[in-house]
């Protein structure tokens, strides 16, 4: 039983640093501007549903958000996030 929450932890850090990488390739290449996706998380955040604010969704958005803005100072509010629900295990 002690498998599955770090496999689900990785599978959805995969998924959130692949979309990064897709939105930095296309950055890189001009087909987008990534400001775009860092506004569009922006409303994702304002819309989310309260049951999922301090949560994982919350905190991934936030993540992305700011990589979209280049804002990389320190621990991002996600690894804060695991850290703290991995202690509670």
């Amino acid at each position: 039983m002690d498998e599955p929450l770090p496999t689900l932890i990785e599978t959805l850090a995969g998924l959130a640093a692949a979309q990064m990488v897709l939105i930095e390739t296309l950055h890189e290449q001009r087909v987008l501007d990534k400001t775009h996706f860092a506004h569009a998380f922006a409303r994702a955040l304002d819309g989310l549903a309260p049951e999922h604010r301090g949560g994982m969704v919350e905190h991934v958005l936030r993540n992305l958000r700011d990589r979209c803005m280049n804002l990389r100072g320190g621990e991002s509010d996600a690894q804060e996030w695991l850290r703290q629900l991995l202690a509670r295990t």
